[in-house]
Formats: C-alpha cells, sequence, structure tokens
C-alpha cells in the first residue's frame, strides 16, 4: 500500500482568473482555513461535516471516491458546478461532476486513475445555502443534504443550480427544479411551485435513517427555507 496524501501535485489549492483548484489530498480543516469564507458555500459545509477530527482528515477527493450518495460535499460541489480533474499515467482529463458518476458507488473513473484535483468555476453564484437534514445537528450522516447556487438580479432567477444527496442511488442535480425557477421572478408563488417540484425529484427510499416521504417533504421545505432567509438580503 501507498500513501498519496503528501503528493505536491494533490495539494494545491490555488485560484485562476476563471476557477479555483483544490487538490484532491487538501483536508477540509486546510481548505477552511486557505479559503478563508471566500467561497461562503463550502464555508456553510464545512462545520456539518462530520467533526473536526474527521475534517482534520478527510478530504473532498476521499469523499468523491467512496461515491457515496450521501457524502456532504458532493451536493456542494454540484451547486457549484465543479468538474473532477482524473489523472493516470497518459495524462489528465477533466469531468463535470454532474457526469461524474453512473451509479450507486460507480463512476466514471478508470482503473490507474487518481482524482487529482476538483476545479471550482468562478465567478461563484451570490445566493448560496447547504441545508443537511439528519438525526442529529452534528457529527452525523445525512438523510438529506440540499445545496442552492443562484444568481437573481432584479428580483429575477437568472440562474440556478441545485445538487442533492441522499434521495438517489448518486448525488445529483435537481434539474426540473433549476429549470422551474430560472427565468422567474425570486416570489412566494415561484418557489412554492418549484418547491413541489423539488419534492419530485431522486428517488428516495425508506431506510433506518428517515422514510422516503420524509426525504420529500424535506427536499420541498429546504427550498422555502431557502427563500424565507434570502427574501430580504436579494435586491428587489
Amino acid at each position: 500500500m501507498v500513501a498519496v496524501d503528501r503528493l505536491p501535485e494533490l495539494r494545491e489549492l490555488r485560484v485562476e482568473a476563471d476557477s479555483l483548484v483544490i487538490g484532491a489530498a487538501q483536508t477540509l480543516t486546510e481548505i477552511e482555513r486557505r479559503l478563508d469564507g471566500t467561497v461562503p458555500l463550502l464555508a456553510e459545509l464545512f462545520p456539518q461535516f462530520a467533526s473536526r477530527l474527521i475534517r482534520n482528515s478527510a478530504t473532498l477527493g476521499g469523499n468523491l471516491g467512496t461515491g457515496s450518495p450521501i457524502g456532504d460535499s458532493t451536493p456542494v460541489l454540484l451547486a457549484l458546478e465543479a468538474s473532477v480533474l482524473l489523472a493516470d499515467a497518459d495524462g489528465e482529463r477533466e469531468v463535470p461532476l454532474a457526469d461524474y458518476f453512473t451509479g450507486y458507488r460507480q463512476s466514471v473513473r478508470r482503473p490507474g486513475e487518481l482524482i487529482r484535483a476538483v476545479r471550482v468555476p468562478l465567478p461563484l453564484s451570490p445566493v448560496t445555502a447547504f441545508h443537511k437534514i439528519a438525526k442529529r445537528r452534528f457529527d452525523d450522516i445525512s438523510s438529506v443534504a440540499v445545496a442552492f447556487a443562484l444568481d437573481i438580479e432584479d428580483g429575477v432567477v437568472r440562474k440556478a443550480r441545485i445538487g442533492l444527496g441522499g434521495v438517489a442511488a448518486t448525488p445529483i442535480r435537481a434539474l426540473a427544479t433549476e429549470a422551474a425557477l430560472e427565468g422567474r421572478p425570486w416570489t412566494a408563488e415561484t418557489v412554492e411551485t418549484a418547491a413541489g417540484i423539488l419534492r419530485t425529484q431522486g428517488t428516495p427510499m425508506d431506510d433506518h435513517r428517515a422514510s422516503a416521504e420524509y426525504r420529500s417533504a424535506m427536499l420541498g421545505q429546504s427550498l422555502l427555507k431557502l427563500y424565507a432567509q434570502t427574501t430580504e438580503a436579494v435586491p428587489s
């Protein structure tokens, strides 16, 4: 067994003209410290991700590599429209995270490939939120995780990206809900309609953490909560 967590190629964190590149072996604690709140959606994720002890060792590469449908970081990265940089002896390729997962704990990563880094495009959407629904507030596995990234200008949703975890065999984008929001006014009527669509996204299941019905209900409630949290902060 070979440990690769100290390879410089896996530990970079740099800001480019149009993107932020985060090495796959950077721990969540290191990312949190170095970004220092400059990516608000990640800043909201970190305190809710397990415990400080785990964040001192956990990495984005590891969270993506397991392919878990309830990994907390993946919905956030989906909402940020992140891509995965995969490398092997023959070179490197970039895959949009939305296309990375192919099934339960399966991905497009080939034998011999490593997750080298995650790329987040810039600029960032100004309206973001991460809602984790779990039995405990901290240090628990999500029943449902929802991440939002919206561009709202002059009271109209210009762009919406929503990442979901815990409601399908893989983390997914809520494409139908995004379409229901984009181009429409950021009003209670729009949000209530979109929340109804969001409740139908994915294929949630019953298990010891939550029922499928509860998971679906929490999806819609998350969007209503976002609207309540942001209405006064969004320029009219």
